[in-house]
């Protein structure tokens, strides 16, 4: 639990002009892996999508903020990227799996921004599946190349 937490009973919000209502999220034991909570408009699926971004209680960065908008633009790029190490995942269960239309099987629910004080920034992409409802599939890219994929349910 974080000293705001401790001291108030509940964890500390902001307003950000970007972002919206953001709740801190503080690591007492590790500062740098303190972050914000937050639920932002997504446009390529037109709706919402939950956010961690690395940050102190001053907010997140306007690097930070550009990222999202470039992760917003660059979304086929990303997918694209995603497809094959998903499809060879997923293949261990089911031999025969290919994904046929990305945007209908696959909805993206959490999205991690890292401070973005370091190039190439890491980050990570986490989607939810019509062909499991019980597991998620978190993906850890760096720009835009792939880097570790999980399959957690």
């Amino acid at each position: 639990m974080g000293i705001w937490s401790c001291l108030f009973g509940k964890p500390m919000k902001i307003g950000d002009a970007f972002f919206g209502e953001m709740t801190f999220m503080e690591s007492i034991k590790y500062p740098a892996e303190s972050y914000f909570e937050c639920k932002r408009y997504f446009s390529p699926i037109e709706g919402v999508i939950e956010l961690g971004v690395t940050a102190q209680l001053s907010g997140p960065t306007q690097r930070q903020k550009d990222f999202f908008v470039q992760l917003e633009k660059d979304y086929s790029l990303i997918v694209a990227a995603v497809i094959p190490r998903i499809e060879d995942e997923l293949r261990n269960w089911r031999p025969d799996f290919r994904i046929n239309n990305f945007e209908q099987e696959f909805t993206p629910v959490w999205l991690s921004i890292s401070a973005c004080d370091q190039q190439p920034v890491e980050w990570e992409i986490a989607f939810e599946t019509v062909h499991d409802l019980n597991h998620t599939i978190s993906i850890t890219m760096q720009n835009y190349q792939l880097l570790h994929i999980l399959i957690d349910g």
